[in-house]
């Protein structure tokens, strides 16, 4: 994959990691909220890590951007923010019933964004 990347000429690549907030996490006292953040965002290091790794060595110019919030719309949000062409996304392959249940991300992404969306399963 990043060898596509790298022979499309001024391409670029924007890895997002989207920590969704627990429920309660409004209830911790104001002077504990900083805390809270940074265990999010240092969740998000620890997932992007071997992503960012994997473009170290090549010529593709990477960006990680670590967010908190609803994933779907902190997705489409960041990609129209940095005007980009496509949003290339992972998929759990929950199922469909699981998946009308529960709800998908890469589903909500496909709806919500202006630009064309790939899923990888």
């Amino acid at each position: 994959m990043i060898g596509l990347i790298a022979e499309q000429e001024g391409s670029d690549v924007h890895i997002i990691n989207v920590q969704s907030p627990v429920r309660y996490a409004d209830l911790f006292p104001a002077k504990k909220k900083p805390l809270v953040k940074r265990w999010y965002l240092e969740g998000g290091e620890s997932e992007t890590a071997a992503a960012l790794e994997m473009f170290a060595g090549s010529k593709v110019a990477c960006e990680c951007h670590l967010v908190i919030g609803d994933p779907a719309t902190a997705i489409v949000k960041l990609a129209r923010k940095l005007r980009c062409d496509l949003i290339v996304m992972g998929t759990r392959g929950m199922g469909t019933i699981a998946g009308l249940l529960l709800g998908s991300v890469a589903t909500k992404v496909v709806h919500l964004a202006p630009t064309p969306v790939t899923l990888v399963k």
